[in-house]
C-alpha cells in the first residue's frame, strides 16, 4: 500500500521521510483547500435561503461564485504535487497563477461576506 502512494524519491532522502516532508501536506493542503471552499458554498447556501425566506437581497450568487479560485488553486496544486510528486509548484508562472487565483478568491469570498452581513445586520 504505501509503494502507491510514494513517488521517486529526489535528493536522496528515504521513502519515510519523503512522504512525511512533501507527500502528506501536500494532500492536506489540497483537503484544506477543498474544505474552504466547501465552507464558502455553505454560507452561499445559506445566504439564498435567508433572501427566500425574507425577501431581502443577499446577492447569494456571487457568494457561490467567489470562491472559485481556491477550487481552481486546490486543482492546480493536487495536479503537480499530488500526481506528478512535485515538491512544490513550478516557478515561473504556474505558481504565479495558483496563488494569484487564491488571494483573489480570497478578497472575493471577504468582500461577499461582508455584504452578506451587512444585510443581515440591517444596513
Amino acid at each position: 500500500m504505501m509503494q502507491l502512494i510514494l513517488f521517486t524519491v529526489p535528493f536522496g532522502i528515504d521513502p519515510a521521510q519523503y512522504q512525511t516532508l512533501v507527500v502528506i501536506p501536500n494532500y492536506l493542503l489540497v483537503l484544506g483547500a477543498l474544505l474552504l471552499w466547501l465552507a464558502f458554498i455553505v454560507l452561499g447556501i445559506i445566504a439564498r435561503r435567508y433572501e427566500i425566506v425574507l425577501a431581502e437581497r443577499t446577492r447569494w450568487q456571487f457568494m457561490i461564485f467567489a470562491p472559485t479560485g481556491i477550487l481552481l488553486f486546490a486543482v492546480i496544486q493536487f495536479l503537480y504535487c499530488g500526481i506528478e510528486g512535485k515538491m512544490m509548484l513550478p516557478k515561473g508562472g504556474v505558481d504565479y497563477i495558483a496563488y494569484g487565483l487564491f488571494f483573489l478568491s480570497g478578497v472575493l469570498s471577504l468582500v461577499a461576506n461582508v455584504r452578506f452581513f451587512k444585510v443581515t445586520k440591517g444596513k
